[in-house]
């Protein structure tokens, strides 16, 4: 069932991410996606009413429906990553202009 956050709709599917200094943030994961055949996710913060960022991690298939995100040291994939998230972005972003005008 998805919910509608600000601007966004979203899978209620959350994680919960540490960063370098040990802090903990959970994180809607907002999209899936594919991209030259690697699954990547893009993950969005659960604490703000406006969503003005995201991370993108690539997606390791543990099987049974399981992953895990790493973390992309490569700055040409990061890039190709986050620019297909951005496209899908801009997808829904179309579609509800279409829709409106329906």
């Amino acid at each position: 069932m998805a919910n509608e956050n600000s601007e966004y709709e979203y899978e209620e599917t959350m994680v919960t991410l540490t960063d370098e200094n040990g802090n903990e943030k959970d994180f809607y994961v907002d999209e899936m996606y594919e991209v030259k055949g690697k699954l990547y996710a893009a993950v969005i913060p659960s604490d703000e009413d406006e969503i003005t960022e995201y991370y993108v991690f690539r997606l390791k298939d543990l099987g049974n429906d399981d992953y895990e995100l790493e973390d992309i040291t490569d700055e040409d994939e990061y890039d190709a990553a986050a620019d297909a998230y951005e496209e899908k972005l801009d997808e829904r972003l179309w579609s509800r202009v279409v829709e409106e005008e329906e």
